[in-house]
């Protein structure tokens, strides 16, 4: 008995090493998946966010007496807002208002950099209700 459990360890030498040597690339591969996956979803967390100021503040549009030119503010509140928050990478935002339904967009596209490398361009929109003043049309009291 003596005989065969010696011979048994020596056969298994190197079998932890071998089993490391399979098992650590794809445990690496799944923690930096795992990573980069984060960090993508608060980049997309980020522009949604960003998004939802920036509409935020072009509702506003409609009691101004022009609201189309309210778009170049409310998209530099946008970016501004974006930039705060970090994790994106030339922002961009482009606000809409269309009058005839009432509705103001606003779309934001940035770029994320991953730690192992590459870019990945992220966007997103937002879409609310233009807000409007309308004075009280009843006649008398």
């Amino acid at each position: 008995m003596t005989l065969g459990t010696s011979r048994r360890r020596r056969d298994d030498r190197g079998t932890s090493a071998l089993e490391f040597s399979i098992i650590a690339p794809i445990f690496l591969l799944l923690v930096f998946t795992i990573i980069e996956g984060g960090l993508y979803l608060h980049a997309r967390n980020t522009a949604q966010s960003a998004a939802r100021e920036g509409v935020s503040y072009l509702r506003l549009a409609g009691s101004n007496s022009d609201p189309v030119s309210f778009t170049a503010a409310a998209e530099q509140v946008t970016e501004g807002y974006a930039a705060k928050l970090g994790r994106l990478k030339n922002v961009t935002a482009a606000g809409t208002i269309d009058t005839s339904t009432g509705r103001v967009t606003m779309l934001v596209v940035g770029d994320v950099v991953l730690p192992v490398g590459g870019t990945v361009q992220v966007e997103q929109t937002s879409t609310a209700t233009l807000e409007q003043f309308r004075g009280d049309l009843r006649e008398g009291p």
